[in-house]
């Protein structure tokens, strides 16, 4: 006996349907996961930057020779830091406030 249908390699529609409602499911479970790690990596780098930008303030003064803790003006004409890292800071600082 012949066979009148050629078989067909392939997915069936079902078995799609049930690939896509399990990588929805997995990423649904995910997104809040990587969303915490982000807003954990941000707080870690906020930190990192105050400590940098107080570091370069206590090596301002003693270059300077001065108890006078100086402005982010100052720190950054010097070279001390960048105009990225002040205007960082100060977003951080009255993050702060």
């Amino acid at each position: 006996m012949k066979k009148w249908q050629k078989e067909m390699a392939g997915f069936t529609l079902v078995e799609t349907l049930i690939v896509l409602l399990i990588l929805s499911i997995l990423i649904l479970i995910m997104i809040p996961n990587l969303m915490q790690h982000k807003d954990f990596a941000e707080k870690k780098s906020d930190e990192a930057l105050v400590h940098v930008v107080e570091s370069q303030m206590t090596m301002y003064e003693l270059e300077k020779a001065t108890n006078k803790k100086p402005s982010l003006e100052e720190l950054e004409s010097a070279d001390f830091i960048t105009k990225d890292q002040k205007e960082k800071y100060e977003r951080i600082m009255k993050k702060e406030q």
